[in-house]
């Protein structure tokens, strides 16, 4: 369980290893095991678990009546999920997750996060402390999906997330396929391959199977404002 993916995560750190053990020993959590494909938890289903994840991706999304799919964001190796209801009166997820690849996730029950013990261990309180700075993190995620969809149109879309996702390199690694990309961008498949195509087509963009290379970082950041 004490792998290098848990010893780096935000959530554990400034917490010894000795003191980690104790922990997750302490709160009961367990390593589970979800297909690609697998649905981790559901809209709706009782709030009960924080997870960390090992290995695979996870995507976070929406089911909306209309029979789509909202892609809100990706978990990816590291990172965490199941947050978002630590605070507040909620008890039912509003929100599903589910496996995009073959997942391993580190599973900690809720009440290890609310329920001290009588000592105020320091590095349970240090655990709680890195909670609330990831959940100051996944605001600013939530604001950066909100500036995508809200551009007016599609190509301001692509631009505005080529611009977020971007390296050093000018470059965006894809981890998506395209058509979680399309649910995450709110579109339609075949209208994000055309604006794609037509990117490519205009020299702002070069797409290979794995990454996009951004050719004129002016002009697509030009198209977000």
């Amino acid at each position: 369980m004490f792998r290098e993916v848990i010893r780096e995560n935000y959530l554990f750190q400034g917490i010894e290893e000795e003191n980690l053990r104790r922990m997750l020993d302490c709160s009961k959590a367990k390593l589970k095991r979800y297909r690609r494909g697998e649905m981790v938890f559901s809209q709706e289903d009782e709030i009960n678990k924080l997870f960390v994840v090992l290995e695979g991706r996870v995507l976070i999304m929406k089911h909306l009546h209309s029979g789509r799919k909202n892609i809100l964001y990706e978990i990816r190796p590291g990172e965490i999920f199941g947050e978002h209801y630590f605070f507040g009166n909620n008890h039912l997820y509003r929100y599903g997750a589910q496996a995009c690849a073959p997942l391993e996730v580190l599973e900690i029950p809720w009440q290890f996060f609310s329920s001290f013990c009588g000592e105020g261990c320091e590095h349970h309180q240090r655990l709680v402390k890195n909670l609330l700075e990831i959940l100051s993190q996944k605001e600013w995620m939530a604001i950066k999906k909100l500036s995508i969809v809200t551009s007016v149109s599609l190509k301001e879309r692509i631009a505005t997330w080529l611009i977020d996702e971007s390296n050093d390199r000018n470059q965006v690694c894809l981890t998506m396929n395209r058509e979680e990309l399309a649910d995450y961008l709110g579109v339609a498949r075949p209208s994000l391959s055309r604006a794609l195509m037509k990117m490519q087509g205009e020299g702002l963009i070069k797409i290979s199977k794995y990454k996009i290379d951004i050719l004129d970082h002016e002009k697509i950041e030009n198209l977000c404002n």
